[in-house]
């Protein structure tokens, strides 16, 4: 298991330092919820730097996490990357400057751990709705990947197009309905 630092944020940035790691999956708790599993891992890059002659963080994050897919229900390998620079303030009217200006702001902390200022991004960045891209003619060989799981799932062998609405067909049929409607 890597360790994370934890940083003094305002002298990291005005030395313009940098650090870099991989945390797994099962190291970001917050996440447990939206996880299917713990797989998965992402790498991130800090680098300390001056914004706009003020301290501020860039961060950039890659990978991937296991989500559930919202349209099929199956696990999906949901990819990771995200690039961010944050402000650091030292006290309240410094975010309220940050804010006016439209700039992302975090307090400054002598001892911000990493690990935290990671997550945090990732569940600022995660997917309202994870699905499957079925997309094949965007995203190539991926949307048809996801296509043909979600098709695997809903359909079970059928080759008719997948709409929002699959699923619930399939629910109804079982309890004795019929294509037109359940007779209930």
């Amino acid at each position: 298991m890597s360790h994370t630092p934890v940083i003094d944020s305002l002298a990291f940035a005005r030395a313009g330092n940098r650090c870099s790691g991989t945390i797994q999956g099962e190291r970001l708790t917050r996440l447990d919820d939206s996880l299917v599993d713990h797989a998965g891992e992402v790498r991130y890059e800090l680098r300390g730097m001056l914004w706009d002659e003020k301290p501020a963080l860039e961060l950039k994050i890659e990978g991937w996490l296991m989500v559930r897919c919202l349209r099929c229900l199956g696990p999906m390998r949901w990819p990771v990357q995200i690039e961010n620079r944050v402000r650091l303030a030292r006290d309240d009217a410094d975010l309220d400057v940050a804010d006016e200006e439209g700039v992302d702001a975090i307090p400054a902390s002598q001892e911000l751990d990493v690990s935290e200022l990671v997550e945090d991004e990732l569940l600022l960045q995660w997917p309202i709705a994870p699905r499957h891209d079925i997309d094949a003619g965007a995203a190539g060989m991926a949307g048809a990947a996801g296509m043909a799981e979600c098709n695997a799932r809903l359909t079970a062998g059928d080759t008719k197009a997948i709409h929002p609405f699959a699923a619930l067909e399939k629910l109804s049929l079982r309890r004795g309905g019929t294509e037109q409607g359940n007779q209930d």
